[in-house]
């Protein structure tokens, strides 16, 4: 069964999920990244419209210091897991064998092979050069292949990669690809069985798992996870522990002062309640990750996802699964003058995209 045909199938299935247990709720009085007491209500209301799986009402604030966004109540650590029972992580992505594709399609599995080999240091045999200058000519489509990258530069002999909240792996596997060493920690057991059956050394759990090790990666990456964590400061404490001395950390997080956001409120499918229980901007990301001891902060802001999240929130006002809905013609024409306004002015991008660097000598 396709993931599209168990979708559907799930759709008919749908039914009042009740409330959260009260004892499985904590109350957060302050923000989680900066601290202040301060806030407003953002939104009231919200349930789980994008998985159907997690009971209870939910209420997002935004923190008068900072404007980052943050549940109050929220799940406890020991309960969080039950939102995730039907997460996309469970499957292991697709990629068509090369002889079932179309001409047209393995021309352009060819110039996108071509480029990753050159930049990232990968070995695909179905390539051509010629989709270096291509991918500098044509929008958007560098950046559509840096992006699964994660901007990961070639690595030296031995260079060691750690992917927090790793998933299915399809990340890792791209690493391993270009010659990285990779590991990986998921807290979902589901997920983490699929990398292991991918051969991936990947740790059911957080980055607790690691705690006895320090100064050891030569790059770090939390794609879409910091949003999920109870404590996102300890987070990235940790994670500067555990970069070498001249390492990086990539991030990449919904951004709250979306344009997607400000057009469609609560059905902006980065809310995603309860599974994401702090969400940044760009001033509240930098500050916490200076704070943590972070130099040498690049943006790296999101020009052409757009569309996408524009379809996906545009279903979920009108209560249709978000992924199963196409991506209209409206989509990706505003799409197109996002992009050239975010490359002007990245404060309302769609994600937060930053790498950032531990300093090469830290007293």
């Amino acid at each position: 069964m396709t993931l599209a045909s168990s979708r559907e199938q799930s759709a008919y299935e749908r039914k009042p999920l009740g409330a959260w247990p009260p004892e499985d709720l904590e109350h957060v009085a302050r923000c989680p990244v900066c601290g202040a007491s301060e806030r407003t209500l953002l939104h009231g209301n919200l349930t789980d419209r994008v998985f159907f799986c997690a009971p209870g009402v939910w209420t997002l604030y935004a923190c008068g210091n900072c404007g980052s966004g943050y549940l109050d109540p929220r799940p406890t650590p020991a309960s969080i897991g039950r939102a995730y029972s039907q997460y996309f992580t469970h499957s292991e992505g697709y990629h068509a064998p090369t002889d079932t594709l179309s001409v047209v399609r393995r021309l352009r599995r060819a110039l996108a092979n071509g480029y990753r080999n050159w930049k990232f240091g990968t070995r695909a045999r179905l390539a051509t050069i010629f989709g270096v200058p291509l991918a500098y000519l044509v929008p958007g489509m560098r950046e559509n292949l840096d992006i699964p990258f994660r901007y990961a530069p070639k690595p030296i002999a031995g260079a060691r990669l750690l992917d927090i909240g790793a998933g299915n792996g399809d990340f890792l596997e791209l690493a391993r690809s270009a010659g990285w060493k990779v590991q990986g920690v998921e807290p979902d057991a589901k997920a983490a069985a699929v990398c292991r059956a991918r051969k991936l050394d990947v740790r059911i759990g957080g980055i607790e798992q690691l705690a006895e090790e320090r100064e050891c990666f030569d790059y770090i990456t939390i794609s879409h996870v910091i949003e999920h964590v109870h404590d996102p400061r300890r987070l990235l404490a940790s994670a500067f522990d555990l970069l070498k001395p001249g390492g990086c950390l990539f991030i990449d997080t919904p951004n709250i002062d979306a344009f997607g956001h400000t057009r469609y409120g609560d059905a902006w499918p980065g809310l995603d309640p309860p599974r994401h229980l702090v969400l940044f901007n760009w001033r509240s990301l930098e500050y916490i990750l200076h704070n943590t001891g972070f130099v040498d902060i690049t943006c790296k802001p999101r020009t052409v996802i757009y569309a996408e999240l524009s379809a996906q929130s545009r279903a979920l006002a009108h209560g249709r699964d978000c992924y199963l809905e196409k991506i209209s013609w409206g989509d990706r024409v505003t799409s197109y003058i996002l992009a050239v306004r975010t490359q002007l002015k990245h404060k309302h991008s769609e994600y937060v995209t930053l790498l950032a660097h531990k300093p090469a000598r830290c007293s």
